[in-house]
């Protein structure tokens, strides 16, 4: 009878296994093997406490039976009474030294005790038994690796996977020990190893957004923590991966409800909590930011990125004698910590000795170890910081370092992107422009300020922002949008020929819609300006949505615009301005467009203003402005650096102080080094156009 119990335990048929042990127990009760393999039994089916029972009575029918011993250990350890678990293995080991089992439970037990030094010897006393021995390879990994003991750990888990390669529990935990020392590659194989087992091993997704994202690989890292979400919806790591990836793309605004979440779960995540205070920066809500930034600097003073974000979000509103304070605080207690010198550097001129600099310049050693985002934050400070000790060749070198890794990180399509300004020109001509004049929404509120990048649009918006009838908007996406929903709209025709099929009522719903939003911010302003300086590229459409809006274009000295350019690491991308080369092809093709644009727009329409003339005869240039914008002069605009008002711009410290000539003709490098510039914006690029 026990026989075929036996037989039926060994085809998996267990439940009748377990009839026919219990019909011999009744029949005979001191059966030790019936009680033995019946505990065996009960254990594999989760029963610990019965089991434990069954194989106590073994034992003491059979106090000497090492497997009886062996097996109410594991009984006692399922329990989670490891102690009497360990007096139960050491009895079975007595009995029989060589008993594997029991010296891999009674490693285990050790192991969870805390008792490491004990476990190691008993693991490696089952490795010296079973050196493939998968289990005991990874259990010998697991404390090696609590022990710092790097490489022997490493050692342990391949020996596991070698051993077992749909290990995915060794797949992972290796790729964890990877991830810790900065082999960030090899541990993105293992993480996907483990999940290549097991699909929806979520600790290993979760693991794998994180590396993706170390390396910079946001959207990978999007779909990884997206794919956790769909399976565990209530995954915190997951929400907060999905946050951070978020913040990074500029995505601020959708990061905001994964902030909310973590922290509704975990309310005193410092990580949310500053991550949280970002985001609400970044979308404008900077008074929600810097109450959130001091209530964190509050409950923990020394956490660097407390004291960074809240130092950014001071700047922004202009407060920055606190902002340069909070921010080298950061540097201080993370002097690691690229992206905290970078924020610094931009805030204050750095003097010969200043701690940010030491800082840097210990990092540059390790700089293959970081992340090309770190790389560049280190690049483009260290710039910055030789720049204002007078020490610039050697500040323009890092700029060349720090322009080619971003460039490396990004797509920019050259012939696409200067093709797509040849077409506009094509597509708005003055016979369309005539066409459909006076069409769409007559507000008269909206101003667009337009041009390069760091051509002096950020100071227009600022002296227009002070007069008591203006609202600065900053950068607004309204516009672009309204393109995208009008492609939507079309079908098949990009941007510009879906200008060919528009009609009069897309017109004024466009421009409407454009107004509204603009308004909701600013109900009872009379004018409101959006600084986005690439809508130079929509100009003709803008004037079709909005006959009567007034546009500014900012010129600047083209070798003073693209070294600027080339010497800030933007918070948006602006995917032409890491490439000399690139930059001024780019360049060259904006000044053809808004050369087109000065044909076909009414002059009215129109205001170009010289970033140099604007400095040098700033009340002659800013009364130009205004008059053009449809207002009385006020004298409020004389003292732009007095407004309070949040700027989220490269230009945020400029703008904070009185008008200053000190980028109008800035320093040039050697011309070897600028001929990539130089040649593609010309012979003419020491001119404006």
């Amino acid at each position: 009878m026990f026989q075929h119990a036996l037989a039926l335990h060994h085809q998996g048929k267990l439940e009748d296994a377990a009839r026919g042990y219990e019909a011999v127990l009744a029949a005979e009760p001191m059966h030790v093997d019936a009680l033995v393999h019946l505990g065996v039994l009960r254990l594999g089916q989760g029963l610990a406490a019965e089991a434990e029972r069954l194989l106590h009575r073994a034992v003491t029918l059979a106090p000497n039976s090492a497997e009886a011993h062996g097996n109410l250990a594991a009984a006692l350890q399922a329990m989670g009474r490891r102690e009497d678990a360990v007096v139960r293995y050491q009895q079975a080991l007595a009995l029989r030294p060589a008993m594997v089992d029991a010296q891999f439970g009674l490693a285990a037990c050790l192991q969870a005790l805390g008792r490491l030094g004990d476990a190691i010897a008993c693991y490696e006393a089952v490795l010296g038994t079973q050196p493939a021995h998968p289990e005991a390879n990874f259990g010998l990994a697991t404390l090696l690796s609590e022990l710092d003991r790097t490489e022997e750990s490493i050692t342990r888990y391949r020996a596991a996977l070698a051993a077992d390669p749909d290990f995915a529990e060794a797949s992972y935990s290796l790729g964890e020990v990877l991830r810790r020392n900065g082999r960030i590659e090899e541990a993105i194989a293992c993480y996907r190893q483990a999940l290549d087992v097991d699909p929806h091993y979520n600790e290993a997704l979760v693991a794998l957004g994180q590396s993706l994202q170390r390396l910079d690989r946001d959207d990978e890292a999007m779909a990884a923590y997206r794919t956790v979400l769909e399976t565990d919806p209530d995954s915190v790591a997951a929400h907060h991966g999905l946050a951070s990836v978020l913040c990074g793309k500029h995505r601020d605004a959708e990061a905001i409800p994964h902030f909310e979440f973590v922290l509704a779960r975990q309310p005193e995540s410092v990580f949310a909590m500053a991550g949280m205070a970002g985001a609400l920066m970044a979308t404008g809500r900077h008074t929600e930011a810097i109450v959130l930034g001091r209530k964190l600097v509050a409950m923990q003073p020394d956490f660097a990125p407390a004291r960074s974000v809240l130092g950014v979000a001071l700047a922004e509103i202009g407060d920055i004698d606190q902002a340069v304070e909070e921010s080298r605080r950061a540097v201080a207690l993370a002097p690691g910590r690229s992206e905290f010198c970078y924020a610094l550097v931009q805030l204050a001129n750095v003097k010969p000795g200043d701690p940010v600099l030491g800082a840097l310049e210990a990092m540059l050693p390790r700089a293959a170890a970081l992340s090309p985002r770190e790389q560049c934050w280190l690049h483009f400070a260290l710039a910055k910081a030789y720049d204002d000790i007078g020490e610039r060749d050697r500040g323009f070198g890092h700029l060349l370092d720090g322009n080619a890794i971003k460039r490396r990180q990004i797509e920019y399509d050259e012939p696409v992107a200067l093709g797509a300004m040849d077409r506009i020109r094509e597509v708005f001509t003055a016979e369309l422009m005539a066409a459909r004049r006076d069409v769409g929404d007559p507000s008269v509120s909206p101003v667009f300020i337009v041009g390069m990048p760091r051509s002096g649009t950020t100071l227009v918006e600022q002296m227009l922002a002070s007069h008591t009838a203006v609202f600065g908007a900053g950068e607004r996406p309204e516009l672009v949008r309204a393109v995208e929903r009008l492609e939507g709209r079309i079908g098949t025709l990009r941007f510009p020929e879906a200008a060919w099929t528009i009609t009069d009522e897309d017109l004024c719903q466009i421009g409407a819609g454009y107004v509204a939003a603009l308004q909701s911010l600013a109900p009872d302003a009379r004018r409101v300006t959006d600084k986005m300086p690439t809508n130079f590229l929509f100009a003709g459409f803008i004037h079709l949505v909005l006959p009567n809006a007034r546009i500014i274009h900012v010129i600047r000295d083209p070798v003073d615009t693209c070294l600027s350019c080339f010497s800030k690491l933007f918070d948006r991308e602006q995917r032409f301005a890491y490439d000399l080369g690139e930059l001024g092809r780019y360049h060259r093709a904006y000044q053809r467009l808004m050369a087109h644009w000065r044909q076909v727009l009414p002059a009215n329409v129109l205001l170009e203003v010289r970033y140099e003339a604007l400095v040098d005869e700033f009340e002659t240039e800013a009364r130009r402005i205004v008059a053009h914008c449809g207002l009385p002069w006020d004298n409020a605009c004389l003292e732009f650096h007095k407004t309070v008002r949040p700027v989220h711009t490269a230009s945020v410290m400029q703008v904070r102080q009185p008008i200053y000539r000190g980028s109008v003709g800035r320093w040039r490098p050697d011309a070897a080094l600028l001929r990539p510039l130089l040649e593609a914006l010309d012979a003419d690029s020491g001119r404006p156009s």
